[in-house]
């Protein structure tokens, strides 16, 4: 049987510890949009990513919308702003 993504997330308080209400609600949702069709491995690496995220913003006062966005731009998903030619 395949593990709830919306519990392993939820269930973690350390995924969004320090986050503001704001943030912790933005990375949650784009975690549990990227959960909807993941592999138990894959669910394993974005609980890491949510972690790596949310120390990244905490320790250095980095916006959780712009490290996602970071990380859209790695996995090819998105065009950063202002780069557009």
């Amino acid at each position: 049987m395949r593990e709830d993504p919306a519990a392993l997330f939820l269930e973690d308080e350390a995924l969004t510890d320090g986050l503001t209400d704001e943030e912790a609600e933005t990375l949650l949702s784009w975690l549990l949009d990227l959960a909807k069709e993941a592999t138990p491995q894959e669910l394993a690496h974005l609980r890491r990513l949510g972690h790596e995220i949310t120390r990244l913003s905490r320790d250095y006062g980095l916006p959780v919308e712009e490290l996602i966005g970071l990380v859209e731009l790695a996995w090819g998903g998105a065009e950063a702003p202002g780069l557009e030619a």
